[in-house]
């Protein structure tokens, strides 16, 4: 959501009558709809199928409430979160899982919680409250209260219900599935009558209308019988799990006027950026006279401010404070304080942008047509004079990439208008381009000489990583202390060699700072092998396949579940050259051909996988060429696809029989 010192003060004054926000009282209101919600005391074992006992763990009960509750007498809204679970666990790597119970603490405070297992033979031990423990998150404030259930053997049920009163937020998600199946599933939105939500249920059925009763909105979804949500291999698991995503819409102040749009977080974004005391305009001045930002174009301009902000300023959470001055004092700053940064130099240089806001694909994709401010995570620019991009809060992204799982996903873009003297801000929902798959390559270029002795071969590397694919290493790589350096360059080489010997090693590209799409992070070795040619009577085989390194494969079984989702775009170009021994030659050639292709164009590909040889004299060249085109592709035609990734898992298969001549 915004990261913004200022947004709960902004999103109170936006109700109107709701001044004020409780967040620190202890009592449970009486007139809360689960007030004296409890467990059944008396209550037995719930039954199960013989299916059902032959689950690892099975979610028998998972309710959860969210009320939002005004106090008359405190005026004062508060946020109260109710949540009842039942576990059934049936095997040993279940009770090592569910036997400790985390209850988030973080935004609000427990106000009770009562646990119990009940084993097979329906004894109940319950939790002493003294068990309980709190542990503290990274910035040493409360995040987790944790206890641990006694007496839990296979077959128990594992049982817990508790409250928390909450910081209230006007924005809100609740995941319906888990990664194990449940029985059992319950959401309820509870509000005072004057303030009205709206819901949008993903992957699953809608829920309940809207309803009054006693006085409070009521939104309610109940599930029986959700299946597990499984990991795939190329798919965002956790978008696509069932969830519930809720927004207040209305105050009953306002009328009909809604509320949270996409135009008032475009006000509210740019006031956030753009909006800068005397002392912070005084701190901007100072900072860009010690820049000292050469004359140039966008891109050269852009890029030499990225660079020193990047280089001198340090991201920290802890450093919560968006106020310029204290920022550029401190060299601190968490995302939102990047972003007022950029914001402020980029304006004071003249340079035109935009602002684009947006989520991550992999946890929640964008949805224009459901404006919750949930999804306005990630902060971006935009220069329409040259059409790329920029993540301030990201130092190891530089111009041109921002993270993958930010692209292929729409965004609210926000440009600052001017009427006269007076500025505004205009916002428009639009997709954000990812990288062509030819901006992300991994590239092999291999070269084997084999021994005349023939038992042992000298292979030389040049491992190319461009774009995304150089990402995971590139930023970091001179961070890291040299001797762990040239570990980690050899480990991109005994990818493909794994009982490599080395000769000589280099890597060239690894300072920091730099644009892997400008320039590649490239691993270059020599190396000798003793175990890629093998002895096999008079013949010797040539595991040339398993110089691409481990592939992916796709061999599932279980039905699909999602449609593909791809990380980004990519492609594999690879060349394998070698010289034959005199005198011998190669009996199966012909394994070394592949033509799997993918996409409504057979000329044009969306997926391939394909390769070729060419034999002069005794000299072999083998050409392989791979590339993923698109992001999403659906799940009907999975089995094309599939048949795309194991393409390349079989040529890591390949060997050649050597065998002389005549």
């Amino acid at each position: 959501m915004i990261k913004s010192s200022f947004r709960l003060l902004g999103l109170t004054l936006a109700l109107g009558w709701l001044l004020m926000l409780d967040v620190c009282a202890q009592a449970i209101p009486a007139g809360l709809t689960h007030a004296s919600y409890t467990w059944d005391a008396k209550r037995k074992r719930l039954p199960l199928t013989e299916a059902e006992t032959q689950l690892p763990a099975l979610l028998l009960l998972d309710f959860t409430a969210q009320e939002y509750f005004y106090d008359e007498k405190t005026q004062k809204l508060g946020l109260y979160s109710t949540n009842h679970s039942i576990v059934r666990v049936n095997s040993t790597d279940a009770i090592e899982r569910f036997n400790k119970i985390y209850v988030p603490v973080q935004d609000g405070a427990l106000l009770w919680l009562k646990a119990r297992t009940i084993s097979p033979r329906g004894e109940v031990v319950e939790l002493n409250q003294s068990n309980i423990k709190e542990l503290k998150d990274q910035d040493g404030a409360r995040g987790f209260k944790i206890f641990a259930v006694e007496g839990v053997e296979k077959g128990s049920e594992i049982e817990y219900v508790y409250m928390r009163q909450r910081s209230p937020n006007y924005f809100g998600r609740e995941y319906l599935q888990a990664d194990l199946p449940a029985r059992s599933v319950t959401f309820e939105l509870i509000s005072p009558e004057q303030l009205t939500f709206d819901t949008r249920v993903y992957h699953g059925p809608q829920a309940s209308r809207d309803t009054v009763i006693g006085g409070k909105h009521v939104v309610r979804i109940a599930l029986k019988d959700v299946a597990i949500a499984r990991e795939e291999a190329f798919a965002n698991s956790q978008a696509e799990r069932m969830r519930i995503e809720y927004k207040l819409a209305y105050n009953a102040s306002r009328g009909r006027e809604r509320l949270f749009t996409w135009a008032e977080a475009s006000q509210y974004i740019h006031g956030s950026l753009y909006t800068y005391t005397k002392d912070e305009q005084k701190a901007l001045d100072k900072l860009l006279k010690l820049m000292k930002v050469p004359a140039g174009g966008v891109t050269e301009q852009v890029q030499f401010v990225e660079n020193y902000i990047k280089t001198n300023f340090n991201p920290s959470e802890e450093y919560a404070e968006a106020e310029l001055s204290g920022i550029i004092n401190t060299r601190n700053a968490s995302d939102l304080g990047f972003a007022r940064l950029f914001a402020g130099v980029l304006r004071k240089l003249g340079i035109e942008h935009e602002v684009v806001v947006t989520s991550d694909r992999s946890v929640s994709p964008f949805d224009e047509s459901f404006d919750t401010w949930n999804y306005l995570d990630n902060y971006i620019f935009y220069f329409p004079a040259t059409k790329q991009m920029l993540a301030p809060a990201r130092p190891d992204y530089r111009y041109g990439m921002v993270p993958s799982e930010w692209t292929a996903n729409p965004g609210l873009f926000i440009r600052t208008v001017k009427l006269g003297s007076t500025e505004s801000a205009v916002g428009k929902v639009k997709d954000i381009p990812t990288l062509a798959a030819d901006q992300n390559p991994s590239d092999l270029d291999i070269n084997v000489q084999f021994a005349p002795t023939l038992d042992k071969s000298t292979v030389n590397i040049r491992y190319i990583l461009g774009g995304y694919n150089a990402q995971v290493i590139q930023p970091f790589y001179s961070l890291i202390p040299e001797a762990k350096r040239t570990e980690i360059a050899q480990e991109f080489i005994k990818s493909c060699v794994p009982d490599a010997t080395f000769k000589s090693l280099n890597v060239v590209n690894g300072e920091r700072g730099l644009s892997p799409l400008a320039k590649p992070f490239i691993v270059e070795a020599g190396v000798e092998s003793a175990a890629l040619l093998n002895r096999a009577g008079p013949k010797y085989l040539f595991k040339v396949g398993e110089l691409l390194g481990p592939q992916s494969e796709l061999y599932q079984a279980d039905a699909r579940q999602f449609d593909v989702e791809n990380e980004f775009n990519r492609r594999y170009n690879r060349v394998i050259t070698f010289e034959l021994p005199a005198g011998y030659s190669i009996r199966n050639l012909k394994d070394l051909s592949y033509n799997v292709k993918a996409g409504p164009d057979a000329a044009a590909p969306l997926f391939l996988f394909q390769s070729s040889y060419a034999v002069e004299g005794q000299k072999v060249t083998v050409t392989i060429k791979e590339h993923y085109q698109q992001i999403r592709w659906p799940k009907k035609d999975f089995e094309a696809f599939r048949e795309v990734v194991n393409a390349a898992a079989n040529f890591n298969k390949v060997v050649l029989v050597l065998e002389k001549k005549g």
